[in-house]
């Protein structure tokens, strides 16, 4: 079974404040980006720092990533330290950046081999949305992981729509 902390990869304008709105999670929350000044902000309010998403896959069992495009979302989760290299059976892997369906797909049949699941989570709102806490996302994935990241999602999100399988 994965771990119950909580994992964010991605601190730019709008996932520094999802994750900023997860410190203070029950299990933890360990947070990841090239740029450890994007970290220490939620690093001294009580967040973990991890320098790969391979150690954030380690200690997290649900895990949002907001990178900037398909290139970085894919070597969040494939590449040689992605969530994959290191994940447990039962990780749910949320890809809230703008990215094409297909990849989604692509992404979550192969996670799916190693026993972890993918949502595909695009949020909508923008940087107000992000701050006030009233994101809206419109989930596509299996209903157990969806289920297992409703708890996370409705600390920065007003609403949160299940669309069905990826």
């Amino acid at each position: 079974m994965a771990p119950a902390a909580v994992g964010f990869i991605g601190l730019g304008q709008i996932g520094s404040l999802m994750a900023g709105r997860l410190v203070g999670h029950p299990d933890g929350l360990v947070v990841c980006d090239l740029r450890e000044e994007a970290m220490a902000p939620l690093v001294e309010q009580g967040a973990t720092a991890a320098t790969t998403p391979a150690e954030v896959a380690r200690s997290c069992g649900v895990v949002s990533s907001m990178v900037l495009d398909e290139a970085q979302t894919r070597d969040v989760v494939t590449g040689p330290d992605g969530l994959l290299s290191a994940a447990e059976p039962g990780t749910v892997i949320a890809l809230h950046s703008t990215i094409r369906p297909e990849t989604a797909i692509e992404l979550a049949a192969v996670a799916a081999e190693l026993g972890v699941a993918v949502v595909d989570a695009p949020v909508s709102g923008g940087f107000m949305g992000a701050a006030a806490g009233t994101l809206a996302t419109m989930v596509g994935g299996d209903d157990e992981a969806v289920a297992r990241c409703w708890p996370v999602f409705e600390h920065w999100a007003a609403k949160v729509v299940h669309l069905g399988p990826v």
